[in-house]
C-alpha cells in the first residue's frame, strides 16, 4: 500500500527590516522591510518559484507580511497570504525598541543579571514572553494551518528570528541553533511531516542558498 506523501513547511524568516540593519531589538513592535530586506524577500520567492506550493500564511507583523507578499508575488502565488497572529515574534518586554549597546548604557546592572541567566529565566526577568508562552502559541499555529492542508502539500510560512528560533530548538533540540544563533534573514528552512507516518523531520535548516554572500544562521541577538 503506497504510504501519503510528505506535507512540507517552508519556514521562512523575514527579510531584512529597518531596526535589524541597526541592531534594534524588534519584538511586536512594528519596523518595515529596509530595501535590502525587500530584495532578500525577492530572492527568496524567486527561489520558492522552482517548485509549485499550495499555501502561504504570516505573521501579520509588517515585516514578516511584506516579506510574505512580496515571495507571493515572485513566485507567481494567486491565493491570499493568510494572517496568523500565533506566528508573530516574541514580545520583547523591556528589550524593545533598543539595541543592545543602549540596554548596557541605560541600565548596566540589568544587562549583567540578563546575561548572567539562562535564556528560559532571561525572558521573564525581562518582561519578555518565556519560551513556553511562545511555543504555546506557535505551535498551536502550525497546527491549524498544517490541519487545513492534505498531506502532500507544500505551504509556506513567514515568521521571526526568535519565534523560529524557540519552535526549533524545541522540535530539533538546541544543538540545532546552539548558543545565541538564528536562523538569517530570509532563510529557507524545510520541515517534513508524514512519510511512513513519521515527522517532523527536518529536511534542510536555514538555507541561504539563494542569498549571495550569507553563509547560514547568524549570532544577532536583535529580533
Amino acid at each position: 500500500m503506497l504510504m501519503p506523501e510528505r506535507q512540507e513547511l517552508l519556514l521562512v524568516r523575514h527579510g531584512q527590516s529597518t531596526a535589524n540593519a541597526k541592531g534594534v531589538w524588534q519584538g511586536q513592535m512594528e519596523f518595515p522591510l529596509s530595501a535590502e530586506g525587500r530584495h532578500q524577500a525577492t530572492l527568496a520567492g524567486s527561489a520558492l518559484a522552482r517548485k509549485p506550493f499550495d499555501a502561504i500564511y504570516s505573521s501579520p507583523l509588517a515585516r514578516a507580511f511584506e516579506t510574505a507578499r512580496i515571495i507571493a508575488r515572485e513566485a507567481g502565488f494567486n491565493g491570499e497570504v493568510v494572517p496568523l497572529a500565533g506566528l508573530s515574534e516574541r514580545q520583547g518586554g523591556v528589550l524593545e525598541g533598543h539595541t543592545w549597546a543602549e540596554q548596557e548604557r541605560r541600565d548596566p546592572e540589568f544587562a549583567e543579571r540578563f546575561l548572567s541567566l539562562p535564556e528560559e529565566e532571561r525572558w521573564a526577568f525581562a518582561g519578555a514572553e518565556t519560551d513556553t508562552e511562545v511555543m504555546d502559541r506557535f505551535e498551536a499555529a502550525i497546527s491549524d494551518l498544517r490541519g487545513r492542508h492534505p498531506d502532500g502539500t507544500r505551504i509556506v510560512v513567514v515568521s521571526h528570528g526568535g519565534a523560529m528560533r524557540a519552535f526549533l530548538r524545541d522540535r530539533f533540540g538546541p544543538e540545532v541553533l546552539p548558543e545565541t544563533r538564528r536562523a538569517s534573514n530570509a532563510s529557507i528552512t524545510r520541515i517534513g511531516w508524514g512519510r511512513n507516518g513519521a515527522g517532523p523531520e527536518l529536511l534542510d535548516l536555514a538555507s541561504t542558498a539563494h542569498l549571495p554572500g550569507e553563509r547560514g544562521p547568524d549570532t544577532a541577538r536583535a529580533e
